[in-house]
């Protein structure tokens, strides 16, 4: 291709588009940027994960409490 670079011409490209668009220098840190953004994702999934995790433990125990403490007023008010 006549007229680009030859730092162009340094990879192989993985697709005409970046070879045709980007300076190697460009698609290197298209790559570092892609892969801080899934890290920045991946990151993001497990938080909500732990954060469903731990709600679903509050609401076990809230459930238990409320089982309990149900329990303990009916046996309460049966002894009066």
């Amino acid at each position: 291709m006549a007229g680009l670079s030859s730092e162009q011409h340094t990879r192989q490209p993985t697709s005409h588009i970046t070879d045709d668009f980007f300076t190697e220098k460009e698609h290197q840190q298209l790559l570092l940027d892609e892969e801080a953004i899934r890290e920045t994702l991946e990151e993001q999934a497990r938080a909500e994960k732990e954060w469903e995790e731990r709600i679903k433990q509050e609401q076990a125990k809230d459930e238990l409490f409320r089982l309990e403490f149900r329990v303990q007023s009916d046996s309460k008010y049966e002894s009066d």
